[in-house]
């Protein structure tokens, strides 16, 4: 096998480093539920999935809402993902996390 194809299969088996990430959440505007990002999808991504997990619990306990009739304000469905949109496992669980769960 010549280092050229070598490289190439290493480089298809080869675990991706995530190049950022952002908090998902969705909020009520008008009667409808939006998805948006923090940082903005036009904006720098956060560098460590920590500091975004840190601003997710943050965000969640800051705008969680006592009783699904009062949602005004409220963000709900909070979880990190990475440049791809994929989510990512909670660092303090190794699980995929949802903070103020709504089913929507």
């Amino acid at each position: 096998m010549k280092v050229v194809e070598a490289l190439k299969v290493i480089d298809d088996g080869w675990v991706r480093k995530p190049e950022g990430f952002r908090v998902h959440f969705q909020k009520q505007e008008n009667s409808e539920w939006v998805t948006e990002y923090s940082p903005g999808e036009k904006q720098k991504a956060l560098d460590s999935d920590v500091v975004a997990w840190r601003l997710a619990w943050k965000l969640a306990e800051a705008r969680k809402s006592d009783t699904p009739e009062n949602d005004d304000g409220a963000l709900v469905n909070i979880y990190v993902v990475d440049d791809l949109g994929n989510p990512t496992k909670y660092y303090a669980s190794n699980q995929f996390e949802v903070f103020n769960r709504r089913d929507i």
